[in-house]
């Protein structure tokens, strides 16, 4: 395993990186933008950065996931559901991401990150969501699911903003309830994934789990802010903000 910088503010950095992660994953995505370059400044190589940061992105969406499920925002059976269509991608995703990684997939995720803010901001009829009920999910959704498990399991960074787009075309337009679903669905899919860069080695247990712990912290309040009355404008604002500064991060 590797060893991380003995500089005194090494965890408590990570610790703080890892609130805001966990905030912003809930409300959004992206938190692996503060955690992934992170975890490379203290020490990690990439491949072993990605994989330890796996660590908090499955204990924050399992604290938000148990929150939404308290608050009857999530049908557990149906979150299972669709959990496991993105497993087998997944899978495969992890595994090519020990081996792999490719730059201009990350500038085609820039595009789709700005289409799918834009989306949301249009109006309804410019969307085609009024044509199918709410709650009824569309065929579309589980390929798709598919698909966005392996590159959850590839890189994961900005997945959350790709399950926003597709749970709330597909599925259902509650901002709420996506929030819901999408934690349940990546911390269900995000296990195995973990397990898979652990067997090969590329997981640092300390790093991770204090990141955990300050992901949890960030959950927490973010499920709070999207439960509130203005919650739903606050998860459009600030998905917007942070796709913009991820698109220019990836971009340069």
């Amino acid at each position: 395993m590797q060893s991380l910088s003995t500089v005194w503010w090494v965890l408590p950095g990570l610790f703080v990186a890892g609130i805001g992660a966990g905030f912003v994953n809930v409300l959004a995505g992206a938190g692996s933008m503060l955690t992934l370059p992170a975890l490379i400044f203290v020490g990690l190589d990439p491949i072993a950065a990605n994989g330890t940061n796996r660590i908090g992105i499955l204990l924050e969406n399992l604290t938000a996931a148990r929150t939404f499920y308290q608050h009857n925002l999530v049908d557990l059976k149906m979150g299972i559901k669709l959990a496991l269509w993105t497993l087998p991608g997944a899978m495969l995703g992890a595994i090519a991401g020990i081996h792999i990684g490719n730059l201009w997939f990350q500038r085609i995720l820039v595009i789709v990150l700005a289409v799918s803010t834009a989306t949301m901001f249009l109006p309804k009829f410019a969307t085609g969501e009024s044509t199918r009920p709410d709650g009824d999910a569309s065929p579309w959704l589980y390929p798709t699911l598919l698909a966005l498990g392996f590159y959850g399991g590839f890189m994961q960074l900005g997945i959350g903003f790709l399950f926003i787009f597709a749970l709330r075309h597909f599925l259902t337009r509650d901002l709420a309830q996506v929030a819901a679903y999408k934690t349940l669905i990546i911390a269900l899919y995000t296990l195995p994934t973990l397990v898979i860069f652990a067997w090969m080695g590329q997981v640092h247990w300390g790093a991770g789990i204090v990141i955990g712990m300050g992901g949890m912290i960030g959950a927490r309040l973010a499920t709070r802010l999207t439960m509130s009355r203005r919650g739903k404008l606050w998860v459009k604002v600030i998905m917007a903000i942070v796709i913009l500064a991820m698109a220019v991060r990836l971009w340069v």
